[in-house]
């Protein structure tokens, strides 16, 4: 018994009614158990156009993604046979511009937030600075003039920062300035 008679008829054999023979040009790539992928890609080409695109490539690799390929544009067109790939290809598209968006918006929230923390450690190492400034050229009044000086870098701290707020949400990021996951 031949090659062709133990492993039974291809799914282009079946779908055309005719005997398997061992050197089926279609047998390698759709064999027996392939029948309903046969059937989605006879939908779209006809045998002898299949045939023909699988002999345009020489190496058999790359004859077996061809017909991986075609199984998968007869999937795609038998889920939506109205706009077939473009369907995949647009939904992709519109996944790579939110993703696009949504990295935007963390990129912004990273400046903003690094900028931040730069004020937050500029003005504390001010604060330190002043205060041991106050302490050496008053003597014994520092006490009051310490907390005096605190509470004027501290509210220009504050100043800053609601600055800082107002102009990162001029850059469209909402109006409380904060990036939380409503925002992502």
């Amino acid at each position: 018994m031949n090659d062709a008679g133990a492993r039974g008829k291809c799914a282009a054999c079946k779908y055309q009614r005719k005997r398997c023979e061992e050197n089926c040009p279609l047998a390698p790539f759709f064999p027996s158990n392939k029948v309903e992928d046969f059937n989605k890609v006879i939908r779209l080409y006809q045998v002898g156009s299949i045939i023909n695109m699988l002999n345009s490539v020489a190496d058999n690799e790359k004859k077996a993604k061809m017909a991986e390929t075609l199984v998968l544009e007869a999937k795609i067109r038998y889920e939506n046979p109205v706009y077939g790939c473009i369907v995949v290809e647009e939904k992709l598209r519109l996944e790579i511009e939110e993703t696009m968006k949504e990295l935007d918006l963390v990129q912004k929230a990273n400046i903003y937030f690094k900028e931040l923390r730069k004020r937050s450690l500029y003005y504390k190492k001010n604060k330190e600075t002043s205060t041991s400034g106050t302490q050496s050229f008053q003597g014994h009044k520092s006490d009051s003039t310490l907390e005096e000086a605190t509470s004027i870098t501290e509210h220009h701290a504050i100043q800053d920062v609601e600055r800082t707020r107002v102009d990162f949400n001029d850059n469209g990021l909402g109006s409380t300035g904060i990036c939380n996951e409503d925002h992502i």
